[in-house]
Parts: structure tokens; sequence; C-alpha cells
């Protein structure tokens, strides 16, 4: 499906913090930890933008993430909290342990991208969430083309299902050393995979000289009934459905479907 390992987008774990500092689904799972009393795992948890947070509430947070240089950011950043960082596969870890509070969040769930890589998920989820725990995670609302909202593009990847070769902008961020950086996407929809194919380019200037960092990613939209299957055919009840941070009814109008499941008996 892909000839590449799906994870250039968090190769520069630093870049990744400096393009995208919102403090977006903190206050939901934060809630989620209050309510559930913790402990908490965080599945592709990345530099910790979450997780951290969480941790500094009082509640024990495990992070999980396949990407060494991302944990490795993390820690640099958690000294002194009650936060573990695991190095693993979201689809085949084990840690002999169960959590109260199972979440992915920067709409990670859309990086598995075949049925067979989101029921690996759902079964490990299963096996380490408490009987009386939750599980949740948002992605992002299909959305069919036509509609003339391209302006939306500029917010990031909430964006209609078409193939668009011409180069797009999206927001410009200041790196770590200060120089603005600009990026532009195309992207390629497989309607049979359901899976959107980005290429970023981000652009900045050294001197008179642009550079130029080439990135790739595949996401997997999943919509909203056969999201629902999903998790009935392995195991999970939802609870709860939104269809943003802000806990709006799913319409066909929201960015998001948010969900938070119960393990079923």
């Amino acid at each position: 499906m892909i000839d590449h390992d799906n994870l250039e987008e968090f190769a520069d774990p630093v870049g990744y913090d400096h393009e995208d500092s919102s403090d977006t689904g903190v206050a939901f799972y934060t809630d989620l930890a209050r309510e559930t009393d913790g402990p908490v795992l965080e599945i592709a948890c990345g530099t910790g933008r979450v997780a951290i947070p969480i941790a500094r509430q009082g509640f024990a947070v495990t992070g999980l993430d396949v990407v060494p240089g991302m944990l490795e950011l993390a820690r640099s950043k958690s000294a002194g909290l009650t936060v573990r960082w695991v190095e693993g596969d979201a689809r085949t870890f084990g840690l002999g342990e169960r959590f109260r509070l199972i979440f992915l969040t920067g709409n990670a769930f859309q990086l598995f991208l075949t049925n067979a890589d989101q029921e690996a998920l759902l079964g490990r989820v299963r096996a380490h969430l408490h009987d009386e725990g939750m599980f949740a995670f948002e992605m992002r609302n299909p959305r069919w083309g036509g509609r003339g909202e391209r302006e939306e593009d500029r917010d990031g990847l909430f964006v209609d299902l078409e193939t668009r070769e011409e180069e797009e902008a999206r927001p410009s961020y200041v790196d770590a050393q200060g120089r603005e950086v600009r990026v532009f996407d195309t992207r390629a929809y497989d309607h049979v995979a359901q899976v959107l194919h980005w290429t970023t380019h981000r652009r900045w200037h050294e001197g008179a000289r642009e550079r130029t960092k080439t990135t790739r990613i595949a996401l997997r939209y999943t919509f909203p009934q056969e999201l629902a299957a999903l998790l009935d055919h392995n195991g999970f009840t939802i609870a709860r459905r939104y269809g943003d941070w802000n806990g709006e009814p799913l319409t066909a109008a929201s960015r998001s479907i948010i969900v938070v499941c119960r393990k079923r008996a």
C-alpha cells in the first residue's frame, strides 16, 4: 500500500514540536484521567504533548511510541514527573498491567492503515484496559469533495477526500533556529483503501539559499458507521461520541469523530 515506513513526519521531534505547539485535546483527555483516576496509558504519545500535562496533575502516566527520538525528547521534557516512556509498536506491545484510561490523540488512529492493523491495535488496548476503564481517541471526520470549503485546508489535514496534485500552502511556523518554515502539500486519495497519501514540502532559507525537506504520510479515513462496527466487533461499546472538543454531537459538518469506549464483558 505504501513504499515507506509512514514515520517520516516524526523523524525530527524538535521540529515536530515547533510545528504543532497547540494544546488541542489536553483538557479533554485530562478530564477523562480525572474521571477514571488513572493509571493512564497514551499510545502513540510522541513528545508528550498531552501525556506530560496529565502527569503534572499527579496521575501515573505511561507513554508508548514506536519512534525512539520522540521518546527521547519526551523524557527530557518530563524530568521530575511520574511518567514512564516505553518504546513499542501499538499493534504488538505487552506491558503486563492494566490501565483505567487508554487513549490516542493527534488523530494517531489514522496511522493504522489496514483492517488488520486497526484490529491488532484494538486487541492490545483490550488486553491492557481495566474492566471498568475507558478507551478514547479521535480522528478526522471523512469528507467528500465539492463543498467549496478549501479554506479549511490551512488548518491542517481536515480536508476533502480527493486528489490534488497542485501544491497548496499550509500555515508556516518558526523552527528552533528562528527560521520561518513555509509548508506546502500535495495529496492523492485511494478510494478503495480509504487512504489519503500526503507529500509535504517544508522550505526555509539559509542565507540566500532555499532548503527543502520532503516527507510522506498516509492516513486511513474510517467512516462513522464503519468505526462503530469495528469497535463492536473488537469488544468495545461506544459510551460517548462527539464532533468536537466542546462536546457537540457528531454531524456531517463535524471536523472530528471523538469516541469514548468501554470494554464489553
